[in-house]
């Protein structure tokens, strides 16, 4: 039986013939040319002619041939003669060290190979490699694809499918980085107004609704290199590559306000928000990184939102406040740290009886050596900066320390008035705090009226803090509304909200006197107070005359510079004291 891998040779030494396998390789030439023409000798090299094979049968030979001239092949050899009458060789090959690349190259099956050469089980390790390799590379396309569309989603918002913060962080690098100093760029900082009344009344599948078209206004608005993002919640982004000129640029930016502005219809129902958009232009390298460059956008935006315009663009007096008012924060924390905050007291008088119906709490800064601030000075960046609660919480535990020892001094000052924001009646343990530091001082509840901003907590009919007041009313505090007057409340209002007083505010009382038309609107409303069964006290008085009217109109009950501005527990004790004697003198 011959094998696919052999040759035959006759006593010269030539090949008469050879396996279908070599023939392949080297083709039918080979035939008939001298076997040592074709391959030649690697091991043993002694061997130079056929008498040399003939004194080596039986052993392992290496020889290798070049079919066609090209990259020789190696093969292993056993040399066997044919017969004992025959003069001719039988050479038995196999492929050696280039088993692999002659696969390849000839693409070689299990066939080429004979039975017990030992070559075939490199075969069949070699074709489970390649399939091991083929699986492997298809793995590695598959990861490198999967990364790939990781990477992606990670620099995509997933709600709208434009970029988030990472994607514009990194975009926003590679701009300052930009090799022309004289590229221009400009970065928008987009709010929506509103957005949280449109997720508390229309629910958040409306809110996500007015995302994507506020992303959808952005796209529109993007030239081929320029880059949406979304940021945060109801924040996003707009960055343009080739920032037009400054009236320009103010133009596609309130046009972008008005676009997303639109309303948005939900459910048969139409939800609108506005925006307000912060803008910076910039070069390369004129800031350090994307975090700073941010920071100037959101500082462009607050400005927008606070001055109620719609766009502003960063100027250097922006920042210069911004960094006064950082400056500012940090003194806040330090004073709050010191427990520089404490209560003033600004009484509350009953002109029929004389009384004193009660003492407002106010917060003051006392700066050791200094003047006192008021909240003028402090009250906006520490409410912004989310410092006024620890402000509130200061002043309110001093003051009712304060009262307690006044209690225990037998002093009758009735009430002391507290005010309280929308922030804190969204606390859902504020009313719980208030009972513990009242039970810590040995006070009650009904030592306490609350006087709630109208102006902020009214802006909105709230379901939800009304029922926080009614819960305070319940556990025994007065209610008082203040400001009343300034146009956020509303009659409805206050048959909803258990309020028992009204604080007129000092808007309708500051030259009542001569003021017909103020004399007509305030006397409408102490007359409705009267008609709802409700107690009124004029704040901001500062004149006998003003007094006079209000006491003529049927109000009794005041507050204001006529009587006394806020003052420290100190002086207010001298003054309640003088109060005091005054009104025994009048009685004796």
């Amino acid at each position: 039986m011959l094998f696919p891998l052999h040759v035959r040779l006759d006593g010269l030494g030539r090949i008469e013939t050879a396996g279908p396998t070599l023939r392949r390789i080297f083709g039918e030439e080979i035939i008939g040319q001298a076997f040592l023409d074709v391959f030649t000798m690697v091991r043993p090299r002694r061997i130079q002619g056929l008498q040399s094979i003939w004194e080596r049968l039986g052993e392992k030979l290496v020889v290798s041939a070049a079919p066609s001239g090209e990259e020789p092949i190696q093969f292993r050899a056993v040399a066997v003669p044919v017969d004992r009458a025959h003069e001719g060789l039988l050479i038995d090959l196999s492929f050696g060290i280039h088993l692999a690349r002659c696969v390849h190259r000839f693409a070689l099956t299990e066939a080429d190979f004979k039975p017990n050469d030992f070559s075939i089980d490199l075969f069949y390790s070699f074709q489970t490699q390649q399939t091991l390799l083929k699986d492997s590379q298809k793995l590695a396309q598959a990861l490198k694809q999967s990364k790939l569309q990781a990477e992606r989603k990670s620099l995509e918002d997933s709600l709208t499918g434009i970029g988030n913060r990472a994607s514009l962080h990194r975009r926003l690098e590679e701009m300052l980085a930009h090799p022309d100093p004289g590229a221009r760029f400009a970065l928008m900082h987009i709010d929506l107004d509103d957005f949280k009344s449109v997720n508390d009344n229309f629910g958040h599948a409306a809110g996500d609704r007015v995302l994507m078209q506020a992303a959808r206004a952005l796209q529109a608005s993007c030239g081929i290199k320029d880059m949406p993002a979304r940021i945060g919640g109801d924040e996003f982004a707009l960055l343009l590559a080739d920032a037009p000129e400054e009236g320009e640029l103010e133009k596609l930016a309130r046009d972008l306000v008005a676009a997303l502005s639109m309303p948005v219809h939900h459910n048969d129902q139409s939800c609108r928000v506005g925006a307000s958009i912060g803008l910076v232009v910039f070069q390369p390298g004129q800031v350090p990184n994307a975090d700073r460059l941010i920071a100037n956008s959101d500082i462009a935006l607050y400005e927008a939102k606070g001055q109620k315009s719609a766009v502003k663009v960063l100027s250097e007096e922006m920042i210069e406040r911004h960094e006064k008012s950082t400056r500012l924060v940090s003194e806040i924390r330090r004073a709050v740290k010191k427990s520089q905050f404490v209560p003033f007291f600004q009484p509350q008088i009953d002109t029929l009886s004389g009384s004193i119906r009660g003492l407002e709490v106010v917060a003051r800064w006392e700066l050791p050596g200094q003047d006192v601030l008021t909240p003028a000075y402090f009250l906006e960046v520490a409410t912004r900066s989310n410092i006024m609660v620890d402000i509130d919480r200061q002043v309110r535990r001093k003051a009712f320390s304060q009262l307690a020892a006044w209690q225990r001094q037998g002093r009758k000052i009735g009430k002391l008035s507290l005010n309280v924001t929308a922030s804190n009646l969204r606390s859902v343990d504020f009313v719980s705090v208030l009972l513990v530091e009242l039970a810590a001082e040995g006070l009650r509840p009904s030592d306490i009226q609350l006087e709630l901003l109208e102006s902020i907590l009214f802006e909105q009919f709230d379901h939800e803090l009304i029922e926080q007041c009614r819960t305070l009313e319940q556990a025994g505090f007065t209610l008082a509304l203040d400001d009343f007057g300034t146009g956020h409340s509303s009659i409805a209002t206050l048959i909803d909200m258990p309020i028992s007083v009204l604080k007129i505010d000092r808007s309708f009382v500051s030259g009542l006197d001569s003021n017909a038309k103020m004399q007509r609107i305030t006397g409408a409303m102490l007359a409705m107070a009267k008609n709802m069964g409700l107690d009124v006290l004029a704040e901001g008085v500062e004149t006998l005359k003003e007094l006079e009217f209000l006491e003529k109109a049927g109000c009794r009950s005041f507050q204001g510079f006529y009587f006394s501005p806020p003052v420290n527990a100190e002086e207010i004790e001298r003054w309640l004291d003088v109060w005091q004697a005054n009104l025994c003198q009048l009685s004796g």
